[in-house]
C-alpha cells in the first residue's frame, strides 16, 4: 500500500504543481520518503485522503495543514502497537475516526492492560500453528485501537476496520474473552484489509451503494460491497477455525470450540454466498477472490 501511496502522491503534485507549486514541491519530498523505505501510521493514510479532497476543493490552507500533518507525523513503529481510546497519545486518533461516522466510547487502562495479554496469548496461537496468518496479519496490521460502542447504542460492535485508515485494526475488548476468539476476530478484520488491499485499481463488485441487501454478519441492510466482505472474511474465519483444530495444538474443549465457531462461519458465508450470487455484478477482481474462497470451502 505504501507503493500506491508514494505513486499518488507524485500524481497530486504533478496535478498542483500549476496552482500550488510549493505544495507541489512538498508532496515530492513526501513521495520519495516513501520510496526510500519511510513507514507511515494509519492517520498518515487518512490526512492523505483529506488532502485530495482539499486539493480538489482548491483549499490551499487546509491542503497545507493536512501536508504538515503528514510530513511531521512519527514513522510506523516495527513492532504491532496497541493503544486504547481514553489514553491521551489516542485522542487525536480517536476523534479523526469518531469524525468520520464511528461511534466510539473510552475504556480504562486496566481493561487496555487485562487484553494486552490476551491478545498476545492469541498471537503466539497463531504465530505457533499457523503462520500463514500470522504472517499475513503482521504484514498489514501495525496498530490496534481499543474502544466499545457508547452505552445505550442499539448497534454494539466487536471489530472494525477502515480503508482509509490502512494498517489499523479496532477492537472491543468486551468481546473476546479467550485467545480462540482472539484469532478470530483478527482473521475477521485483517481479512477486510486484505480486501481493501487487493482493490486498488477495481472494486470487488459493480452493484450501486444504493441497492441495499440482507447482511449474513449485521443486522442492517448493507450495499453489496458489504455483503461480499462478509462473505469472504466468514470464509476465511472458518479456515483460521478450521486449521487450528487441525494442527493439534488446542484442548479438546477449544478444538470443539474452534468447530463450532468454524460451523457459524461457513452458515453465515453460505447465507452471503446466496445474496451475492443471486443479485451481485463482481468485477473482474471480484469473481477472481470469490472464487478462491468457493474452492476452499468447497474442498
Amino acid at each position: 500500500m505504501h507503493i500506491e501511496l508514494a505513486s499518488s502522491l507524485g500524481h497530486l503534485s504533478n496535478a498542483s504543481k500549476d496552482s500550488f507549486p510549493e505544495i507541489s514541491r512538498r508532496l515530492v519530498e513526501v513521495a520519495d520518503a516513501i520510496r526510500m523505505g519511510r513507514r507511515v501510521r494509519p492517520q498518515v493514510f487518512r490526512a492523505y485522503f483529506l488532502l485530495v479532497q482539499a486539493l480538489v476543493a482548491e483549499d490551499q490552507h487546509h491542503a497545507e495543514t493536512l501536508l504538515q500533518k503528514i510530513e511531521a507525523a512519527p514513522d510506523r513503529s516495527a513492532s504491532l502497537k496497541l493503544t486504547y481510546f481514553g489514553a491521551s497519545e489516542a485522542d487525536s486518533l480517536s476523534l479523526d475516526l469518531i469524525d468520520d461516522g464511528l461511534r466510539l466510547a473510552p475504556i480504562t487502562a486496566t481493561e487496555a492492560a487485562d487484553f494486552q495479554m490476551l491478545l498476545d496469548e492469541g498471537l503466539d496461537l497463531l504465530r505457533q500453528n499457523l503462520s500463514e496468518l500470522y504472517g499475513e496479519l503482521r504484514s498489514i496490521v501495525h496498530e490496534v485501537l481499543l474502544a466499545r460502542a457508547p452505552s445505550g447504542d442499539k448497534m454494539q460492535f466487536d471489530g472494525a476496520s477502515h480503508y482509509q485508515f490502512w494498517g489499523l485494526l479496532m477492537l472491543n475488548p468486551k468481546h473476546h474473552k479467550t485467545p480462540l476468539a482472539i484469532v478470530e476476530v483478527l482473521a475477521h478484520e485483517a481479512s477486510h484489509s486484505l480486501l481493501f488491499g487487493m482493490t486498488i485499481e477495481e472494486p470487488l463488485v459493480l452493484n450501486p451503494d444504493e441497492e441495499l441487501f440482507t447482511s449474513p454478519l449485521r443486522l442492517d441492510s448493507r450495499p453489496m460491497d458489504g455483503i461480499y466482505h462478509a462473505t469472504y472474511v466468514s470464509a476465511r474465519m472458518a479456515w483460521a477455525m478450521e486449521m487450528l483444530a487441525s494442527s493439534g495444538c488446542l484442548s479438546d474443549d477449544d478444538h470443539e470450540r474452534a468447530m463450532a465457531m468454524a460451523a457459524v462461519d461457513r452458515s453465515n458465508y453460505a447465507k452471503g454466498l446466496g445474496v451475492i450470487d443471486q443479485h451481485g455484478d463482481l468485477s473482474a477482481t471480484g469473481k477472481t477472490i470469490l472464487d478462491d474462497a468457493r474452492a476452499w470451502i468447497g474442498h
